[in-house]
């Protein structure tokens, strides 16, 4: 039915309901039409008095502006027409933002004024709350006087609004009402409003990472939440209702303060302010090295390369680059639990500066994004190793838990784990992929056992024991590379590198036996008790292994280095007292047989040792197998590593000087530069000093040297 303007008292227009004036026909409605209206200010600016003259305007009429004077009878009869021809175009053309202002005059009062004596408001609420939101998305953008009411009327509205949906865009009075309608029915809140409640916060400042990486701060944030509160928090009721100190735009209206006591405005509680803060802080740092990646590297963000600075909750394996790399890794395993492979496959994956070789840093950040797919790789620099090259290495299985830093006792076992491989390859080289090879990798679980490795540590060792026997290991460098070595960690060794030479070379042949007696002696072990275990072993005796390393003991306390061993006290005579004695002896030829090859393989051996007794000069004294110090470098001894850091003082040194510094530390001039040098090409692939006219000290390198 078309309303008519006939009435003298005006009247508010339902929304949807037609209304007529003069030639223009409003449809939808919301406003308050005729010729009177009661209104604090005298006369109601909203009121459309259809008795008014209107006159059609030429163009886009002047704008009335938004100050105190803006109502209807107040304008122009060009304006009149433009706002009659706005509403009844459905307020959807371009109008000065006085007259979009006009219309919202209207919509207060029936809030604010009307809801206190017509029970038909509340059903019209959700229309003009649709309409308003409209409004503000169309015109809401430009005048800041039109912005500033419109948010102001969504929020009385809000607050006044029934339970609904929370869109993304809700504002921060929608937030607060949707809050304290789960607090008064002890709801949890969900994940998605805990993030909205973070945005709203009005003590809660946005982190660089929610601006720069908003996509994964989401996900991260939820994640953790969940982690963190289960269900979701559960806002307490216990506080003061909402109240909202509304100043109404229209000037025929006074301003209100609105309360809801039933609905508790948690959005600032305290408590649990405190608890998004603690979770919002944990995901901004979490995020923080990505974000500052990205913020170097824009276009990375779906590389590897950036896969390596997410937190783990984040990699997605199964897409992209980081998915093709899993698939790969699959594929070089083929269901085993590890494989020798050709490096050079991770460089379709992963750029590097030089073409061959990878730097440092560049293979921790690959191996780091290896092990987010829970797969490693021997060598590995973050465990004492040289950087990936073209060339054999090992990828394995991690298994959890995995760390990715060495524990304690790693470093001593990557030190006997080279020894092994020494023996191991003594006689003839070993494949770590045949049988033969299988056997040698089967011991490191023994030695992960004895030595205590932490978890997951034991199928590294096997990792780097396989990568080991695929290299060439100087016997010759093994003093050096065992300095760390403890006193009860060589007894240790010493009963494992027998187990490693019987799995290596079942026969024990004359190689095996002088490689396994030249590591005793480095080793700063008895060379005697090689023959003595290498022979109750060939008997079929149980090996006696000393006992693992006190799970609280300090690899640097006392120890008990050796077990005694049994020692005869006398011979067994073939007869005692007056027993008669045999007629005849019989003899056992096998057991001659078998003397008779023990007697020349030990001839063999006692040849081979001779020829190689200048290597005692290498072997390192019991004192200085259980030296140590907070300042040592890795793979050097105290003495060099003081000799190292005093180096460092200078950039340059002349051979004198060398030699009065290097005396100064107990050690000698010319050894002591081979030494520096030859632990720093095998740890960084560069030496530390560089050998000319003067001693030049690469401060480069000797950082490297402390990572």
């Amino acid at each position: 039915m078309l309303e008519r303007s006939d009435d003298a008292a005006g009247r508010w227009i339902p929304p949807g309901q037609p209304a007529a004036v003069g030639a223009h026909v409003i449809r939808g409605g919301l406003v308050y039409l005729g010729r009177h209206l009661a209104s604090p200010a005298g006369v109601e600016p909203a009121l459309v008095n259809p008795d008014l003259p209107v006159a059609p305007a030429r163009g886009l009429p002047a704008d009335p502006g938004t100050g105190p004077h803006l109502a209807y009878h107040l304008l122009s009869p060009e304006a009149r027409w433009a706002y009659l021809d706005w509403l009844a175009g459905g307020r959807r053309a371009d109008v000065p933002a006085g007259l979009v202002l006009l219309f919202c005059f209207g919509l207060e009062r029936r809030v604010l004024l009307d809801a206190d004596h017509d029970p038909a408001v509340r059903g019209e609420l959700p229309a003009i709350t649709a309409e308003v939101r409209r409004l503000r998305a169309r015109y809401g953008d430009g005048v800041p006087t039109l912005t500033r009411s419109l948010d102001n009327l969504l929020d009385l509205l809000d607050l006044f609004a029934p339970a609904s949906g929370l869109p993304s865009d809700a504002g921060t009075m929608r937030v607060r009402v949707a809050l304290a309608r789960l607090a008064a029915a002890s709801d949890p809140v969900p994940a998605d409003l805990a993030r909205t409640w973070v945005r709203h916060h009005p003590s809660l400042a946005r982190r660089s990472a929610e601006v720069d990486c908003p996509t994964e701060f989401d996900k991260m944030f939820a994640l953790r939440y969940h982690d963190r509160h289960g269900a979701g928090l559960v806002p307490p009721a216990d506080v003061p209702g909402i109240r909202l100190r509304y100043q109404p735009a229209s000037p025929g209206l006074a301003t209100t303060l609105v309360c809801r006591e039933d609905l508790p405005d948690v959005l600032a509680e305290p408590r649990c302010a405190r608890a998004l803060g603690s979770l919002v802080d944990s995901v901004a740092a979490a995020l923080d090295p990505y974000r500052r990646w990205l913020a170097r590297f824009p276009h990375g963000r779906d590389s590897v390369a950036a896969a390596a600075l997410l937190p783990r909750e984040l990699v997605d394996t199964g897409h992209g680059l980081l998915g093709a790399l899993r698939v790969w890794a699959e594929q070089q395993l083929d269901g085993r639990p590890r494989a020798v492979i050709d490096a050079a496959g991770f460089w379709a994956f992963w750029s590097t500066a030089a073409p061959d070789r990878m730097a440092r840093d560049e293979a921790a950040a690959l191996l780091s994004v290896l092990a987010l797919l829970d797969f490693g790789v021997e060598p590995d620099v973050r465990f004492g190793a040289p950087a990936l090259t073209r060339g054999p290495a090992v990828l394995f299985r991690l298994g959890r838990p995995a760390s990715d830093r060495p524990g304690a006792h790693f470093p001593a076992a990557a030190a006997i784990a080279r020894c092994a491989a020494a023996i191991a390859s003594a006689a003839r080289p070993v494949d770590p992929q045949d049988p033969l090879g299988a056997a040698v990798l089967a011991t490191a679980g023994d030695l992960a056992a004895a030595l205590r490795l932490d978890p997951g540590e034991d199928l590294r060792l096997a990792a780097r024991l396989g990568w080991l026997l695929t290299t060439r290991v100087e016997i010759d460098r093994l003093g050096r590379q065992t300095t760390m070595v403890t006193a009860a960690e060589r007894e240790i060794a010493g009963h494992y590198l027998v187990t490693v030479a019987l799995a290596a070379d079942p026969a024990v042949g004359p190689a095996t036996v002088a490689a396994l007696t030249r590591v005793y002696r480095i080793l700063a072990l008895e060379p005697d008790l090689v023959f003595h275990r290498l022979h109750e072993r060939s008997l079929g005796g149980a090996p006696d292994l000393p006992r693992p390393l006190p799970a609280s003991q300090d690899s640097d306390g006392p120890v008990v280095v050796r077990v005694a061993e049994p020692v005869p006290t006398g011979y067994a005579l073939p007869w005692a007292g007056d027993r008669a004695r045999p007629a005849g002896v019989e003899l056992d030829r096998a057991a001659i047989t078998r003397k008779i090859a023990e007697s020349r393989a030990a001839a063999a051996l006692l040849t081979a040792i001779f020829d190689d007794e200048g290597d005692r000069e290498h072997a390192p004294t019991a004192t200085q197998s259980v030296a140590g110090g907070t300042d040592r470098i890795v793979g050097l001894d105290v003495a060099h590593s003081a000799l190292l850091r005093a180096l460092t003082a200078r950039p340059s040194w002349t051979r004198d000087e060398f030699a009065s510094i290097a005396a100064a530390h107990g050690v000698l001039p010319a050894g002591a530069l081979d030494v520096l040098n030859e632990v720093a090409i095998d740890a960084v692939g560069a030496p530390v000093i560089e050998d000319g006219d003067t001693l030049a000290v690469d401060n480069d390198v000797f950082q490297e040297l402390l990572a």
